[in-house]
């Protein structure tokens, strides 16, 4: 900063006029004064508080006489009982010129209040050789319950397991950065996410649920040492901080041993009112210094190393990686740029033909979303499609698909091509979020289109969440005269009986049993009794994936009804198809 101070010893009132001028004149006066939400304070390099502003004396029912020229050392040492804690924030400041932290300050009342302060060491002026002044800086944070006796209780602790929460978590990583960066230390950070919480929670009653975190919490404890933290992060999260470890290789295998600890003591038989529960987790694990320089990018990473360990599975760690922030970094490129697709009119529909065993003839065609980005970048489906659930995007994104279906379709009536049906596929996402069958009656409605023309595919698992609600909705849009078609059939978890209660007309048999039916005999028993049963409950079969001439004759000898795969077609745009229809393309009927 370019204030000038006294080089006389900076006393309340010391100092030459000019000074004192140069100093309350500063950007740092309008800070002081302002109209800030934060307590604010100024004191000089012996701890003596210079000047405090209305917010600080109204947190602490203090006058500013009461507190300018005292020592700030008398408030802390007051308020913060830790002779440990007080030493090492003083050390900080001393050599970083920076601390931050909670504390509990004591108002003058006899109230405690939770609060968040932060220190600040003034730049040197011009010549001057050591910093002469400090500014602190509190903001009030929730209330903290003192029981009648002043000292604050569950001050940023979760309430149900009495550890720390996100917030106090954080705050340790913090302070434990800094300690472990002045003693060339690393410091471990570990997020743990039970598997099946949700099901046992749901299942068993939140009560259960509550005691098994409690479990959970007394278990993590018991694998650290005292020096380390574990806090209470998700519902179902727990992040462990190991501090002061050794640097380089050596941290890695000492949070290694951690790790397997924590697989030991989660995988321990646990029974909870007579119920057995088999826990395991997943596990996200960091490093600093490699990993990170300040506790929200090592907290980021942990989280992103968490989300590859899920998908490992059951009881796995992982440590982050750069490959694992390039990942992230573009999935969350991605998901960006795909939020302004249909905008850009990057979204593209293509139609992949079905034909009619028998005939030959190409009677519908399902539709089929692709993103052509910028540049006339194709993005595969497998990339975005993915990023599309998680994320909430394939709401609009269906949405679109569904409109521009039943464009085509009045767009092939009006050239006066004979009709043909356009399969859409309906995510899970959807299913639940949406009022599916409004959509798609406004839709009819909007366009004058033959409800028989569209043909609504969803997959097993989709409508197998909440089959009473699937039911209702599946059969309100069944009444409109749509056709529904259950998707990907064979790789879910339904059963004939629960399949009977839905108004299905098609059944597609999944690529997965198509592949090798030619060599595999069991393959084709099964795609037998598929289409037999279909058929009993007078629907019609669609096989997927065929390719090869071999498939498509032992497909016709089954009885089965139609295809569709590149030994007629890939999906092409509609352009494409269109001239396939006004051609009159067929498949060899032979």
């Amino acid at each position: 900063m370019d204030n000038a101070v006294s080089r006389k010893s900076p006393t309340r009132g010391g100092g030459s006029p000019d000074a004192r001028r140069g100093f309350f004149n500063t950007r740092l006066l309008e800070v002081v004064l302002g109209d800030s939400q934060d307590g604010v304070l100024v004191a000089d390099w012996r701890g003596n508080i210079r000047r405090v502003n209305q917010t600080l004396c109204a947190l602490l029912g203090y006058g500013p006489s009461d507190l300018e020229g005292k020592n700030i050392g008398r408030f802390l040492h007051l308020w913060q009982e830790d002779a440990d804690f007080f030493e090492e924030m003083v050390e900080e400041v001393w050599f970083s010129g920076f601390w931050q932290g909670e504390i509990n300050p004591r108002r003058r009342d006899g109230q405690v209040f939770r609060a968040r302060l932060r220190v600040n060491a003034l730049l040197p002026a011009h010549g001057e050789e050591k910093v002469r002044f400090y500014v602190g800086q509190f903001t009030r944070l929730a209330a903290v319950a003192t029981g009648g006796t002043g000292h604050p209780s569950n001050s940023g602790l979760d309430p149900l397991t009495g550890l720390a929460n996100r917030f106090l978590f954080e705050d340790r990583l913090q302070q434990s950065l800094t300690q472990a960066r002045r003693r060339n230390r690393s410091v471990g950070s570990m997020f743990v996410d039970l598997d099946r919480f949700k099901l046992i929670n749901d299942s068993l009653g939140p009560s259960f649920g509550d005691h098994l975190l409690t479990v959970v919490a007394e278990r993590l404890t018991h694998c650290l040492r005292t020096s380390d933290r574990v806090a209470r992060i998700g519902a179902d999260e727990f992040a462990l901080l190991l501090t002061d470890i050794d640097d380089g290789s050596g941290a890695v295998r000492n949070i290694g041993v951690v790790a397997r600890k924590v697989y030991e003591a989660l995988s321990l038989p646990l029974t909870i009112d007579g119920q057995e529960i088999d826990l395991s987790a997943a596990m996200g694990v960091t490093l600093f210094p490699q990993d990170g320089e300040d506790a929200q990018e090592i907290m980021k990473n942990t989280f992103t190393a968490l989300a590859h360990a899920k998908k490992k599975g059951r009881n796995s760690y992982q440590f982050f990686s750069a490959e694992m922030a390039e990942t992230a970094r573009r999935r969350f490129d991605l998901e960006t740029r795909l939020r302004h697709a249909i905008d850009r009119g990057e979204m593209r529909l293509y139609y992949q033909p079905q034909v009619d065993l028998k005939s030959g003839k190409v009677i519908g065609a399902e539709a089929l979303v692709r993103w052509m980005r910028e540049g006339g970048k194709l993005v595969s489906p497998a990339e975005f499609i993915p990023v599309a659930e998680e994320s909430g995007l394939i709401v609009p994104i269906g949405e679109w698909v569904l409109r521009t279906a039943c464009q085509q379709i009045v767009a092939w009536r009006k050239m006066g091509l004979p009709p043909i049906r356009v399969g859409i596929n309906l995510s899970a996402v959807q299913f639940r979020r949406q009022d599916l069958a409004a959509i798609v009656e406004n839709l009819l409605a909007e366009f004058a289109i033959e409800p028989t023309q569209l043909d609504l595919e969803i997959t097993e698992s989709a409508i197998m969440e909440d089959v009473q609600r699937a039911v209702k909705i599946l059969n309100h849009i069944s009444r409109l005269g749509v056709k529904l078609s259950i998707d990907d059939f064979g790789t879910g978890y339904s059963s004939l009986s629960q399949l009977r209660q839905f108004p299905f007309k098609t059944l597609k048999i999944d690529r997965s049993f198509v592949r090798d039916i030619s060599s595999n005999p069991g393959d084709a028993a099964i795609v037998s009794a598929i289409i037999a049963m279909a058929h009993s409950l007078d629907q019609t079969v669609v096989v997927e994936g065929l390719e090869t001439p071999d498939q498509l004759a032992i497909l016709r000898s089954l009885h089965c009804n139609e295809m569709q795969g590149f030994l007629f077609s890939a999906a092409v745009p509609a352009a494409e198809l269109t001239a396939m229809l006004i051609e009159g393309r067929q498949l060899p009927t032979g």
